[in-house]
């Protein structure tokens, strides 16, 4: 085994300079599995390893029915040192403890929070929603004070099917399930779809609370190598359903958390068509979906023609945590997700509802939307420079598609969890990467919120902050 790793990756060393030195051009298809093994005396085997390696390090894309080829442009030099490639095993969360305790000091209002992944408030219409609010109490107070329909309020789940009519396979009103928001929406998916010890695929790094949703309900990741620009290794992804390890899987398409990207229509497409092939069902959560800074993107949902994606979403992102207003839209699951809902939380509250289906409605969110995806855009771009400017060399950042977070590695695998005391004790909250992975893969990574305008203070904060990374031992 030993042996076979070190052939395949350097093969892919090989194989990587080649491209780097001309000898295959940008767009250039590749040999065939079976020459390149020839040529290089290798197995099939490792040849396939190491061109899955190389799609991971961003110098090929490899194309079904079609071969491997060179990508137009190549990652930086040293790059793919920060791609995480592992044994793809089930293995039982166990995290509860180590995310509480980097949660707590979120509720110290002195300390600058770059831990919890939030755009501030300043940049929502908060006045416009509050008034939307007392508009609604006033004509609607019996709606406000009975039960509201199991699915929804029709007025909300209309507006929010007419949000997919551009998709290739829109979501319809009576597919919708309101939820208190998104974790709600993947907490009922999880139950529905899978059972306590059944194995879930997750992407790698993956969102903590999908992780911490597992470990509660009893249920085992399977962590699949993920890349920062183009996602989950479909190539890994696909040998665990083949091989029948997984009940269901966990992805963000669009804005992933942390990572940011915003996965290729292409690639949605070969996802969505796996889990059809595989009859496992993908839990999509496209909380930070609507931030991406080109616009509207359509999730993997958008391509399901067979039921099998689970589509989770919420406001809290984008508008307002404080409405806690998602929605599922289950496919196939559909019935199922509706009986859980009702022994958990029977409905969801008729206000919020209200509210949002107000301002969809008017054109509100649409229009809000514009303003914020350039706000963040802006926000974190400047965040981006200021980091690079002000942590230590060899530090990597790489520019996420939206939201408001940055990925950050620490140089010599400096390990985060030391700087968030030391970061604390100085007022600065952050979130180290270790809980975004169940194994210790992460530990010198780091997940920065720069929701909030540079202000001077903050720049001094972020500032001092490199400086505290670079003194790490």
């Amino acid at each position: 085994m030993a042996q076979e790793l070190f052939l395949y990756e350097t093969l892919c060393e090989q194989l990587a300079a080649r491209i780097r030195r001309g000898g295959f051009a940008p767009g250039e298809r590749l040999p065939s599995v079976r020459v390149l093994s020839k040529t290089f005396g290798v197995s099939v085997n490792t040849t396939i390893q190491s061109l899955h390696k190389l799609e991971m390090d961003g110098y090929i894309e490899v194309r079904e029915r079609s071969g491997a080829y060179v990508r137009e442009q190549l990652p930086a030099i040293g790059l793919s040192a920060n791609l995480s490639h592992f044994p793809v095993l089930p293995v039982e969360v166990s995290l509860s403890d180590e995310i509480l305790h980097y949660m707590e000091p979120y509720a110290l209002s002195q300390a600058l929070h770059l831990g919890i992944a939030l755009p501030d408030a300043s940049l929502m219409p908060v006045e416009k929603v509050m008034r939307l609010w007392r508009d609604a109490s006033r004509r609607h107070t019996r709606t406000l004070w009975d039960y509201s329909h199991p699915n929804g309020l029709p007025l909300l789940t209309r507006q929010l099917a007419l949000r997919s009519m551009g998709h290739e396979v829109a979501i319809a009103d009576n597919d919708i399930l309101v939820t208190n928001g998104c974790m709600e929406a993947i907490e009922l998916a999880l139950r529905a779809v899978t059972r306590p010890g059944d194995v879930v695929a997750v992407e790698s790094p993956t969102y903590y609370g999908s992780l911490l949703a597992l470990e509660v309900l009893g249920r085992r990741a399977l962590e699949v190598p993920t890349h920062y620009r183009d996602g989950i290794c479909l190539y890994s992804l696909e040998q665990a359903f083949r091989r029948g390890q997984v009940k269901a899987c966990i992805v963000s398409c669009n804005v992933q958390n942390p990572l940011g990207y915003v996965m290729s229509t292409e690639r949605k497409r070969r996802l969505v068509q796996l889990s059809s092939q595989y009859q496992v069902p993908l839990i999509e959560n496209d909380i930070w979906g609507d931030t991406a800074y080109g616009g509207d993107t359509p999730p993997a949902k958008a391509f399901d023609h067979s039921g099998m994606v689970i589509y989770c979403n919420s406001f809290s992102k984008s508008l307002m945590p404080g409405l806690r207003l998602g929605w599922v839209a289950g496919g196939r699951f559909h019935d199922r997700l509706r009986e859980l809902k009702q022994i958990s939380s029977i409905t969801t509250a008729a206000g919020p509802q209200l509210v949002m289906a107000r301002f969809l409605e008017s054109g509100g969110y649409a229009q809000h939307l514009v303003q914020l995806r350039a706000a963040l855009h802006r926000q974190v771009g400047e965040a981006l420079e200021l980091v690079r400017q002000a942590f230590p060399p060899g530090t990597w950042v790489h520019p996420p598609e939206g939201g408001c977070v940055l990925w950050v590695r620490l140089p010599e695998h400096r390990d985060s969890r030391k700087l968030f005391q030391q970061a604390l004790d100085d007022g600065i909250h952050i979130f180290p990467g270790s809980v975004f992975s169940v194994g210790p893969r992460h530990v010198d990574f780091m997940r920065l919120n720069v929701g909030s305008a540079l202000t001077p203070e903050v720049r001094e904060k972020i500032r001092r902050l490199g400086g505290l990374a670079a003194e790490l031992q």
